[in-house]
């Protein structure tokens, strides 16, 4: 199945191309539509949001070259991991009117991902998806977050809208994440992306507590290594390279993973049966879009096209997690394996222990009061923005391929600009 690169036929005005009428900013600071991210916006003219591509295009003309050095998630530009990378560079070379140039290095070809922090300080990288999961003791405040991501619940469609929404909502209103990654000068953009639901993937069903019982199962951040030991399996500690062999020879039963994750490394070819669940899942894997030292340099216009795009980062990272699922959905089928939802007392026991990770969190000043409800209670916040704007489960996760559409590149544009107004738009550089 081959995924193109997408391109800029919408003609998108990149966060609305709503507003019809904009009065572009004459001094630095006076650019509309937002608040100034960081340290302040930067030097030059800015122009509102919901420019038209002409009206950017306009004031980059007073802008001197730029380049960028950019290390995206994706292993290459080729498939669905990719959209949200191709969709950045494309907005940012072309709206710049090519005074932007972006130097894009995938792989991790720069840095890994435990190095990327010190990368984007010291100017090797200027913008990255950062994995901050990978090192809970220096980002602590994310590391909790990664733990309330258990609350948010899963179903094919909604549920990964929804997640999404509701933490990127509630992260972005906590000051001491914005603090983490800013003191020690890096600047969040797109700062807390949840990612698709995490499932079961195994080699034979598991679906009862006897089937988790003692199995090997591995996991990727403490909080999944607490879930998993409430469901008496034995979390194990595994390179994400490695973990495809340990499946196909047996030494792991399971592994959680996303379905956009298990497209690029083929997990399902060696462990095709699902196991989800439906009102808890296991924590997410959440990353982000930072920029690194080279942010306060830019002029105001570089900063606000860089953070407008993350509108089309949200809308292309949900648009790969569902293409994912569209894409397990027939791997599954091919490879004679199974979705099944987990029984109702491992949910119970999932729940509960997720309950308490949480409120272990607040107790340690890492999430913000109130924590256990307030997550749930924006999931269905954004459960109900969803079903305003359209979007709804119209069956499983298992037949998710014969009622959704890879083909339909704009289908989520709504939301994306639901939530870039809602939640983004107060941070805007101006």
């Amino acid at each position: 199945m081959k995924h193109s690169r997408m391109d800029l036929r919408r003609g998108r005005a990149l966060a609305a191309a709503a507003a019809t009428a904009i009065v572009l900013s004459g001094c630095a600071g006076g650019a509309g539509g937002g608040s100034s991210a960081g340290a302040g916006g930067g030097s030059g003219d800015g122009y509102e949001h919901g420019a038209t591509p002409e009206e950017i295009q306009e004031v980059f003309e007073d802008v001197d070259p730029v380049t960028i050095t950019y290390q995206p998630s994706a292993q290459s530009s080729e498939g669905i991991d990719a959209y949200r990378a191709e969709a950045f560079i494309e907005n940012l070379e072309t709206l710049s009117g090519g005074k932007i140039t972006v130097e894009t290095t995938y792989g991790q070809g720069i840095a890994g991902y435990t190095e990327l922090p010190d990368a984007l300080v010291d100017g090797r990288v200027d913008i990255a998806y950062m994995l901050p999961i990978y090192q809970p003791d220096e980002f602590p405040v994310f590391q909790a977050w990664v733990t309330g991501t258990t609350l948010t619940g899963a179903s094919p469609l909604v549920d990964e809208i929804a997640a999404n929404a509701a933490i990127g909502e509630l992260t972005y209103d906590d000051e001491n994440l914005m603090s983490e990654f800013r003191d020690r000068g890096i600047e969040p953009l797109n700062m807390f992306n949840s990612a698709g639901a995490v499932f079961a993937l195994c080699g034979e069903e598991h679906v009862s507590p006897d089937d988790w019982d003692g199995n090997q199962v591995r996991a990727s951040s403490q909080a999944q290594t607490a879930q998993l030991n409430a469901l008496s399996a034995s979390p194990v500690s595994l390179q994400y390279t490695e973990t495809f062999e340990a499946l196909q020879r047996g030494t792991v039963d399971c592994t959680l993973s996303t379905t956009l994750a298990a497209d690029a490394a083929g997990f399902l070819e060696v462990a095709p049966h699902i196991a989800y669940t439906s009102e808890v899942t296991f924590a997410r894997g959440p990353g982000g879009v930072y920029a690194g030292s080279a942010w306060e340099s830019w002029p105001l216009a570089v900063q606000q096209l860089v953070f407008d795009s993350m509108q089309d980062e949200f809308v292309q990272a949900r648009r790969g997690d569902l293409d994912a699922n569209h894409i397990a959905a027939e791997m599954v089928r091919e490879e004679g394996g199974s979705f099944t939802e987990m029984d109702d007392g491992l949910q119970d026991d999932l729940q509960s222990a997720s309950e308490g990770l949480v409120e272990e969190e607040v107790s340690e000043g890492l999430l913000p009061e109130g924590s256990a409800d307030a997550i749930p209670e924006s999931v269905d916040k954004w459960r109900g923005i969803a079903a305003e704007l359209g979007y709804e489960d119209e069956g499983s996760f298992e037949d998710f391929d014969e009622w959704y559409s890879m083909e339909d590149e704009d289908y989520l544009e709504p939301m994306g600009e639901k939530f870039f107004n809602e939640v983004m738009l107060p941070h805007r550089p101006s």
